[in-house]
């Protein structure tokens, strides 16, 4: 299945606490990342959902800084196997 990003990263190019990160100007819409959004983010190999924790400015340009959520396949097949019991 195609995934759309919201910000594309690197999952194995970690900072130095071990959180994901990308520039803003790689977001296919910067003005919706915001710090406690969720975002699509990876790459087509390996897609992941993680949470926006931190907007830093930096001489390369504005730094998102992500902490990891999980898979995004196996964050959408959740809801999908999750049963209402009366």
């Amino acid at each position: 299945m195609p995934v759309e990003f919201d910000i594309p990263c690197d999952v194995q190019g970690r900072d130095a606490e071990g959180h994901l990160w990308a520039f803003l100007d790689e977001a296919s819409h910067p003005d919706a990342i915001t710090v406690g959004h969720l975002v699509v983010t990876g790459d087509e190999d390996d897609p992941v959902v993680a949470s926006a924790t931190d907007l830093l400015d930096r001489p390369g340009g504005r730094k998102v800084v992500m902490e990891l959520v999980g898979d995004a396949t196996e964050l959408l097949e959740a809801p999908r196997r999750a049963r209402v019991v009366a």
